[in-house]
């Protein structure tokens, strides 16, 4: 939590301050002493109505960052006593599971949560790739490698595994439709670094969910290659490897419960 704290503005702090009833300087010290009190602030009641209730005015002085945190942590706190989600499994096709335990666990740690909020913030306020290739298109991203030095190639290969779970998670119906040629196929698991059985494995024509096991496959890749490129990258990117289905079911839950029915004046996703 300690990383959301700095990606608040002072504006957040004092939005947060008066809808809790004290004061920015005092909030700020706080999360400063606590960075896990984000965790229960982000989750107040008068937070969260005022971020997912307010329109006109009120609407324009929360900011992406503090929308979708706000949002993350409610769907994070829904699905801790929920018994069934209502799960992708195809394209404008949910069924009710009970496998509800792999997203309880992954919302469970805090670094997941603020992980899965500057994804979405990401997307909002897109930050410059290191190429000049559309940031949404892997195939262009991808073609892109190989003319990075050692210092930009983590950064592109981390964005490319962003994109992947953001496609996955957020248009799950668009992305479930789409299919690759094999060039395509071969080229994406080369520049994630897997092994041409591990490529066969992307292109398995038996998947009911072909589109969207291949983006976990690659998504999960990327962050590793990314984690193995650069001691810097964050920790948190194995961790969400580790956990890439939970991570795209997640997003998939939070999208379709809360993401296209909330409209943000600056949200390009809805």
């Amino acid at each position: 939590m300690t990383r959301l704290r700095s990606e608040l503005s002072n504006a957040d702090l004092e939005l947060l301050a008066e809808l809790t009833g004290t004061v920015a300087s005092d909030l700020a010290g706080e999360l400063s002493r606590r960075p896990w009190y984000a965790n229960d602030l982000l989750r107040h009641d008068a937070v969260v109505e005022f971020v997912m209730e307010s329109e006109g005015i009120d609407q324009l002085r929360v900011s992406p960052q503090l929308f979708f945190a706000v949002l993350v942590n409610r769907a994070a706190n829904d699905l801790a006593s929920s018994d069934f989600v209502d799960d992708w499994v195809g394209s404008g096709c949910r069924l009710p599971v009970f496998d509800v335990e792999p997203l309880q666990e992954f919302t469970d740690a805090p670094g997941r949560l603020t992980f899965t909020t500057s994804l979405l913030t990401n997307f909002t306020m897109p930050t410059c790739t290191p190429v000049p290739a559309d940031p949404y298109d892997l195939i262009d991203m991808a073609a892109w490698l190989d003319a990075l030095g050692p210092n930009e190639r983590p950064t592109l290969i981390r964005q490319l595994g962003d994109v992947a779970l953001f496609r996955a998670g957020v248009f799950p119906d668009n992305t479930g439709s789409s299919e690759l040629d094999d060039d395509e196929v071969e080229q994406l698991g080369l520049s994630a670094g897997m092994s041409d059985d591990e490529i066969d494995t992307l292109a398995d024509p038996g998947s009911a969910t072909r589109s969207i096991d291949m983006l976990e496959q690659l998504g999960a890749a990327w962050y590793r290659k990314a984690a193995d490129e650069s001691p810097t990258t964050p920790t948190v990117l194995r961790d969400v490897a580790h956990r890439i289905r939970s991570a795209r079911r997640f997003l998939n839950y939070l999208s379709d419960r809360y993401l296209y029915r909330l409209q943000a004046t600056w949200n390009p996703l809805g």
